[in-house]
């Protein structure tokens, strides 16, 4: 937790600074759908929920761009049968902090299509009920950082307002109470930013 105040707080620092440079600065909101799939011991759940994220970016040229965002993809909520014929119902909840660079391919018409590539720092908590044990929530949480990457397509309104759609992908490992597991997160979201 440490580490991710430090973080935040360079982040904000630099967001300070440059925004005297005018619409070198951006500021988005992103909505969307997350799917999240947890894979440990031959046993998988999964399952999707609404994702929501703030994101703030410095142009550093028109094909380069440094960012940070905040993103929650919500909870994922999957209920299964185990080979022993017991009823699983698994809820994951998984917040990150992305840092990381957006490269940038203006087309026409103010469309660009970008890529993004960056380390995630990731919180992830899973709760788990087991009909065998009725009462009774296995709980169980972990920390880290990652790779994330994505693509994606922005169209500028004007010199102050964007929109755009993108995918992301950041794969997780998890260690926790001693079991591995991997954690795969999917996440499409549309985003509307302005420019300062």
């Amino acid at each position: 937790m440490f580490k991710k105040n430090i973080i935040l707080g360079v982040i904000l620092g630099s967001t300070a600074f440059s925004a005297v440079a005018e619409n070198n600065f951006s500021g988005e909101i992103l909505l969307g759908t997350a799917d999240q799939k947890i894979s440990a011991s031959g046993e998988s759940a999964s399952g999707d929920d609404l994702s929501f994220g703030v994101r703030g970016a410095f142009s550093l040229s028109e094909n380069l761009a440094i960012e940070a965002a905040y993103q929650s993809y919500g909870e994922a909520d999957d209920t299964y049968i185990d080979s022993f014929g017991d009823t699983i119902n698994d809820k994951l909840t998984t917040t990150a902090l992305n840092i990381g660079v957006k490269g940038i391919i203006p087309l026409d018409n103010g469309v660009s299509l970008n890529g993004r590539l960056g380390i995630s720092f990731w919180d992830a908590e899973l709760k788990e009920t087991d009909s065998s044990f009725p009462g009774q929530t296995f709980k169980a949480d972990d920390d880290g950082n990652d790779f994330y990457y994505g693509v994606g397509i922005q169209y500028e309104i004007n010199s102050k307002m964007f929109i755009g759609a993108e995918y992301t992908i950041t794969k997780m490992d998890i260690s926790t109470n001693g079991v591995s597991a991997d954690l795969d997160v999917k996440n499409m979201s549309l985003s509307l930013g302005f420019k300062f």
